[in-house]
C-alpha cells in the first residue's frame, strides 16, 4: 500500500498496549517528505473528543468513512512505515487535510 495525503490507514498505534494496538491515522505529509514512499507522516483518529479535536464528519469523506462518530487529535502524531499499514480505510478531501495540517502547524511555532 502506497499512501497519499489524505488517506486514511489502519496501522498499530505505538502508544497503545495490549491485543487491540491498530487505530485509523491520517496522513497529512506530501510528497516533500524525506522518505516519501517508506514512511509518512500521520495523526491519530479517534472515537474521543478532546478540546482540540477536529470532528471527521461525513462531509469531509470523498470515499470510505469510519463506522463510529471520530475525531482527529492534531497532537497525536505518528510516522508509521508503509510495511506497517494494514489497510486503506477511504480518502478525506484536501480542504480538510489542510485544516488538520494547519492545526498541527500551531504546536510547533
Amino acid at each position: 500500500m502506497q499512501p497519499e495525503r489524505g488517506d486514511v490507514v489502519r496501522s498499530a498505534d505505538p502508544f497503545k498496549l495490549g491485543e487491540e494496538r491498530q487505530r485509523p491515522w491520517l496522513i497529512v505529509n506530501n510528497s516533500s517528505h524525506p522518505f516519501d514512499g517508506e514512511q509518512s507522516l500521520a495523526v491519530a483518529i479517534s472515537t474521543k473528543e478532546y478540546e482540540h479535536s477536529i470532528a471527521l464528519g461525513s462531509d469531509v469523506w470523498e470515499v470510505g468513512g469510519v463506522p463510529r462518530e471520530s475525531f482527529v487529535s492534531p497532537w497525536a502524531v505518528h510516522s508509521p512505515r508503509t510495511e506497517d499499514l494494514i489497510a486503506w480505510q477511504g480518502r478525506v478531501t484536501d480542504e480538510f487535510v489542510g485544516t488538520v495540517a494547519d492545526e498541527i502547524g500551531t504546536y510547533l511555532r
